[in-house]
Order: C-alpha cells, then structure tokens, then sequence
C-alpha cells in the first residue's frame, strides 16, 4: 500500500494539498502542513450544517477552520494525524469518509454523514489503542479468512472472495455470495461441539439461500508447519490480491483494520491448526430463531446452537467443495 500523503512535499507556509478523487462530489483533500504533518480535509460551504461537537479520536486532531480564518470562502474540516507511523489507519478512516459520501445527492447531508463515521471510528480507534484482540475475536477472524483463503478464492479469485466479505461492515452475515448469505463460527477441539449465534438476524437473511460454516482449531506453536495465525493469514491474502487483484488490497486493509486488527508481533503467540471443517444449509427447520418469532418487547438475544443436532442438515453451496 503506498502512502498517498508521501506524494505531496512540506509547505513553507499553510498547507500544500492534492484534492482526493475529482469524481467526488465533495471537495476532499488530503494534505501536510508546515511541520509535514498528515491532513485530510473536508472543504464545504458556510452555509451547509455545521456539529457543535465533533467525536475525539485517538491519534488524531480535529478542528473546524472557518472563512475568516483561512485562505479560501468556505469551511474546512481538518483531520490531522498525530504520528506519521500510524497513516495506514488514518488512509483507511479517510477512504471511509470518501466511500461513505460518495452517492451523496444533497451536499447538505455530508457533515452529518461524516460525523455519524467520525463517532464509528472513535469507538474503533479507542479499541484499537487497547491492545490486541480477544483471542475469541482473534479465532473469529481466523475463521473468516480460512474461509477466504480455502474456498471463496479458489472459486472466485481472492479479489471477489473480498468483495463477498460483509462482516467487518456490520452486516448481520460474514459473507453475501451473489444469492447466498454464509455466516461464519470457529471453535476449539477441546470444547463443547456447539457455536454461539448472538443475534436474531444472524442466521434469518434476506437472501434466498443461507448456510453456517464452522472450522474447529486446535491450539498449537508457531513453528508447527500446518500452523496458522493472524498475521500469516493477513500477510497471505495481501500477496494474493497485489499479485492478482491489486486494487481490492484497499478494501482488504480497510476490513481488516474495521475488525480492531493491526499488524501486531503480538498475535504471532495465538496460533493454530485447522482440525476439520462443516458447512449446514439453513433451511426452515434449522434450530434458530429469527426477528418474526421474537415476542414484543424483545429486542436483543444470543443463544447457542448444539452442532450433533445438526447434522442433518449438512450441506454445502454447489461451487463449494466440501
């Protein structure tokens, strides 16, 4: 992934900026400063809605520059990154304004769109900051890009297997291919055989066909050879797109880095191997529980789903081989 901000040399006054995409039907500028710092800026008419508030977020500065303050007749947006080694995140933040403003049709709705992202990435970059992971977040990821890596690239190529991958996005699903939603649980061998649905929509879709995938792990050193972690499996799927599909790396980044992940030494300690592997078709009478069966008043639930019971429902999509 290049750094964009690189391209652009260190003002000896105000700010020396590149305007984003030309297409774009806001004015979004990526920037530096005096003091060479990261900038990315959203440049908009006085008269548009302007917050009382903007979210704090960790690592980066924002402060509103008005007419009278700076060199043009509009309002300016700034977004400054605090330290340089962390650009890949603030790339992936900005890409998010851009992508998420982009069908706008009243320029009027774009601060409140902008603020509404601003609060989303707030409550990412603050988890982000934490530390690493849970480790059952970090076998949940695991799982989604074992399911990448064995059986949507082979059958599509690593560039759609991304653009499947819902979700990091918040899609009640993990994958939506073409007509089919596949929603993906990893456990450990030395467990129970049953995996943790939490919520309603999880296993209800709105496409016509919907099946649950699960890989079982067992825990193991990082030197056994059929061994996998995070950052073998990241590293992986980033040489397969730059090699075969290079413009969906920045989509791939951008889901990675919405999960809470950032390229760690730290997650080279969580290792494991891939045991064996179900997929089950969700059909009518698959033990779950959709919206429409929920009683009034109840609005949030997770349960937990015994996977002896069901094995009759074992089955995979036809382009699947399982």
């Amino acid at each position: 992934m290049n750094n964009p901000w690189e391209e652009i040399k260190t003002p000896s006054h105000d700010l020396l900026y590149r305007l984003v995409d030309p297409e774009h039907p806001l004015r979004l500028l990526r920037a530096k400063d005096t003091y060479g710092r990261f900038l990315f800026i959203y440049e908009f008419p006085l008269s548009d809605h302007i917050p009382d508030k903007f979210p704090e977020l960790n690592g980066i500065d924002i402060y509103l520059r008005k007419p009278d303050e700076g060199p043009t007749e509009n309002c300016m947006l700034l977004l400054i990154l605090k330290d340089k080694k962390e650009w890949q995140i603030f790339l992936s933040l900005c890409n998010d304004i851009a992508a998420s403003t982009r069908e706008l049709e009243q320029q009027i709705q774009a601060t409140r769109i902008i603020l509404r992202r601003l609060k989303r990435w707030q409550e990412f970059l603050q988890r982000l900051r934490s530390g690493l992971l849970p480790e059952k977040d970090i076998k949940g990821l695991i799982g989604e890009l074992l399911f990448i890596k064995k059986h949507l690239s082979p059958a599509f190529g690593a560039g759609k297997a991304v653009q499947f991958w819902q979700g990091p996005d918040d899609s009640p699903q993990d994958f939506n291919v073409h007509d089919c939603a596949i929603e993906v649980k990893c456990q450990l061998g030395t467990t129970t055989p049953r995996v943790r649905i939490s919520s309603a929509e999880q296993l209800c879709p709105q496409l016509p066909e919907m099946f649950l995938y699960v890989a079982t792990l067992g825990k193991s050193e990082q030197n056994v050879k059929e061994a996998v972690n995070l950052p073998s499996l990241i590293d992986g799927i980033r040489f397969e797109l730059e090699t075969n599909s290079p413009s969906d790396v920045e989509r791939f980044n951008n889901l990675i880095y919405q999960t809470g992940y950032i390229d760690s030494e730290g997650y080279e300690q969580f290792n494991y191997i891939p045991v064996s592997e179900k997929m089950f078709s969700v059909i009518t009478d698959f033990p779950r529980i959709c919206p429409n069966e929920l009683p009034p008043g109840i609005e949030r639930l997770s349960y937990d789903i015994k996977l002896l019971d069901c094995e009759s429902f074992s089955k995979s999509p036809d382009w699947m081989d399982l």
